[in-house]
């Protein structure tokens, strides 16, 4: 495949998309990476088969696991 012709426009458009592209993977890289290390660190320190609320910076939520280490976390308007 031909690379198009393009003028300088066009290139610097092209440039900057691709340059927040790039930093966006970046950053949903180290998201997903953050978010699989807390779901495993969460999984680790609630018991299993467990029911409780939660009261984190002023808001709570109902926390449910099974016995496969699963769990869910809900935020809930009043206790």
């Amino acid at each position: 495949m031909s690379a198009p012709n393009m003028n300088i426009d066009q290139r610097v458009t092209v440039s900057l998309a691709l340059q927040r592209y790039l930093r966006a993977v970046e950053r949903f890289e180290a998201a997903s990476n953050e978010f699989n290390e807390s779901c495993q660190t969460i999984r680790e320190a609630i018991p299993r088969e467990s029911r409780f609320v939660a009261n984190i910076l002023h808001r709570h939520y109902l926390v449910t696991s099974d016995r496969e280490g699963n769990f869910e976390v809900e935020s809930v308007d009043t206790v």
